[in-house]
C-alpha cells in the first residue's frame, strides 16, 4: 500500500490531533467495526451520525442499511427498502430521527429511522439523482439531478419547493451554505453555480473548470472544496468567485470530497481507490493511501476518532484509521463476480457480467437488487415470496421459460415489462443470449433434479 507525505508532517499531524482533542485519547481502532457486511451489491454512499454511533449506507441493491457501530462488531438496526433503483446517496436529518435518500428512480425518500419505515417517497420525473444535502436546521434538502436541475425540498411539509434550472449538463453535487440562504451546485458542464434558496433564483457562477465537476463540499463561508473529472482537487473562493488553490491532481476522476464533522480535515476519494487527507485550515496534505481496488464512491469520517469508513464496488464497508497511522488488513477481491473476463462456459460468463450483480443462483437471494433465480424456469413472474416486486411484475402473467427470457434480453425489460424496476439489459448477439439461457437452465435447477 503506497503512502505519501514526510514522516515529520505525519508525526506533527498526530500530535496536533491529540492536542486538538484536549489530550484525551481518541477511540482506538478496536472500538469500531473494521468491516460492515450486509448489502448485496456495490455501495454507493455512506453517512456517519454526528455522535459517531450510527451509520447509513446506500447501495446498488436498492436498499439502505441503518447500522449501530457503537460496538466493535457492528449491527444492522434495519434495512430500508422502498426505492425502485440503485440508491445513490443518503443523509441523516439533523435534530430528528429521520433520514433522506435519492435514487436512480428520480425520487427523494424520507425515512423514519426509529420505526425503520418509509415516511414518503416524493415523486419527480425519472432521472438519475446522485447527491443530497440537508440544511443544518434539518428543514431543507437539496438534490443534484441528471436532468440538468437541482431541486429543493421542504422536509417539514415533505414536498418539492423549487426547481433550479441553469446548468447545461447533468448536476452532480449540491451543498448548502451554513445558514442555508445559498445553495451551490456543481455540474458536468464544468461550473459551480450559486443560488438564492428563498427565491429559487440563480445568482452567479462561482467557478468555471475546463472539465466536469463531480463533487462539492463547503469548507467555510468563503471556500468550496471540489473534485473534477480530470482528477483535480481544488478550492474555489465564494466571494472572489474564482479558484483559490489546487490541492491535488490525480490521473483518475475524483468521485467524492468531504470534510470531517468538526471541519478540521478534508479529503478526496478517486476512481482508482485512492484517498487523500488535508488540513482544512492550510490545505496541507497529511496522509494518503490506496485503500481498495476500483473507485471510492463515498467515505465519511467518524467523529472524535480520526478514522473513516469508505465504500465502492465491494458489498461491504471498510474502515481506514488515519491517525495514529494504521492500515486495515481488509482487502477487496479482484476480479469481483461481475468483473470476470473469462470463463470456460460462455453462458456462465454472460451471467457473471450481466446478471450476478443483481441475482444469485441459490435459494438465498444474498440481499441483492433482484430475487434469486433458483427454480426460475416455470415460475410466474412476481410471485417469489419475500421479495418486493414492482407492480408491473406483480400484474404480469409471464411465466419464465426459454422463450420469455429470450424476449427479455432481445427487447429489454422496459419493453417486455413496462414499469418494471429491472435495469436495462439486452444481448444483441443471439449466440450469447442462447448460451446464457442454456446456462440458466442448468444453474437454476434444484440439485435433486439434475
Amino acid at each position: 500500500m503506497r503512502t505519501y507525505g514526510s514522516p515529520i508532517v505525519r508525526r506533527a499531524f498526530a500530535v496536533a490531533l491529540f492536542l486538538r482533542a484536549g489530550g484525551i485519547a481518541i477511540a482506538a481502532s478496536g472500538d469500531l467495526p473494521a468491516k460492515l457486511e450486509g448489502h448485496g451489491g456495490p455501495i454507493k454512499a455512506i453517512s456517519v451520525s454526528a455522535d459517531g454511533k450510527r451509520v447509513l449506507t446506500a447501495s446498488f441493491d436498492y436498499s439502505i442499511i441503518y447500522w449501530d457501530i457503537s460496538k466493535p462488531k457492528g449491527r444492522i438496526v434495519s434495512r430500508l427498502i422502498g426505492h425502485e433503483s440503485a440508491v445513490n446517496d443518503v443523509a441523516f436529518v439533523p435534530g430528528s430521527d429521520r433520514a433522506v435518500s435519492v435514487s436512480d428512480d428520480g425520487t427523494l425518500g424520507i425515512w423514519d429511522l426509529e420505526k425503520g419505515a418509509l415516511v414518503k417517497r416524493i415523486p419527480a420525473p425519472r432521472s438519475k439523482v446522485l447527491d443530497i444535502d440537508v440544511s443544518a436546521d434539518g428543514r431543507l434538502a437539496a438534490v443534484a439531478r441528471w436532468d440538468h436541475t437541482a431541486r429543493i425540498y421542504d422536509l417539514f411539509r415533505a414536498e418539492e419547493v423549487a426547481v433550479l434550472s441553469g446548468h447545461r449538463g447533468p448536476v452532480n453535487s449540491v451543498v448548502f451554505s451554513a445558514d442555508a440562504s445559498r445553495l451551490y451546485s456543481a455540474s458536468y458542464d464544468g461550473t459551480i453555480l450559486e443560488w438564492d434558496v428563498a427565491k429559487g433564483e440563480r445568482l452567479r457562477p462561482i467557478y468555471r473548470h475546463g472539465w466536469g465537476i463531480n463533487t462539492l463540499a463547503l469548507i467555510d463561508k468563503d471556500r468550496l472544496l471540489f473534485g473534477a473529472v480530470d482528477g483535480t482537487v481544488g478550492i474555489a473562493g465564494i466571494s472572489a468567485a474564482d479558484k483559490i488553490a489546487d490541492l491535488a491532481k490525480r490521473d483518475r476522476p475524483i468521485q467524492r470530497v468531504k470534510l470531517s464533522h468538526d471541519g478540521a480535515l478534508m479529503a478526496y476519494g478517486d476512481g482508482s481507490g485512492h484517498i487523500g487527507v488535508f488540513l482544512a485550515s492550510s490545505g496541507t496534505l497529511v496522509e494518503e493511501s490506496d485503500v481498495t481496488f476500483g473507485p471510492i464512491w463515498d467515505f465519511d469520517f467518524v467523529p472524535d476518532t480520526y478514522q473513516m469508513f469508505h465504500v465502492g464496488l465491494d458489498d461491504f464497508v471498510a474502515r481506514w484509521q488515519i491517525a495514529p497511522r494504521k492500515f486495515a488488513a481488509i482487502k477487496s477481491k479482484y476480479p469481483r463476480r461481475f468483473q470476470v473476463r473469462d470463463a470456460t462456459d460462455a453462458g456462465e460468463l454472460e451471467f457473471q457480467r450481466k446478471c450476478s450483480v443483481c441475482h444469485t443462483l441459490t435459494p438465498d437471494d444474498g440481499n441483492r437488487a433482484g430475487p434469486t433465480l433458483y427454480k426460475l424456469f416455470g415460475r410466474r413472474a412476481g410471485t417469489l415470496k419475500g421479495y418486493q416486486y414492482s407492480k408491473a411484475l406483480i400484474d404480469s402473467d409471464i411465466v419464465w421459460s426459454e422463450e420469455t427470457i429470450g424476449r427479455l434480453f432481445d427487447h429489454g425489460p422496459d419493453k417486455v415489462l413496462p414499469g418494471t424496476k429491472m435495469p436495462l439489459q439486452r444481448l444483441k448477439s443471439v449466440t450469447r443470449r442462447d448460451a446464457l439461457i442454456d446456462f440458466l437452465k442448468r444453474a437454476t435447477k434444484p440439485k435433486a433434479e439434475e
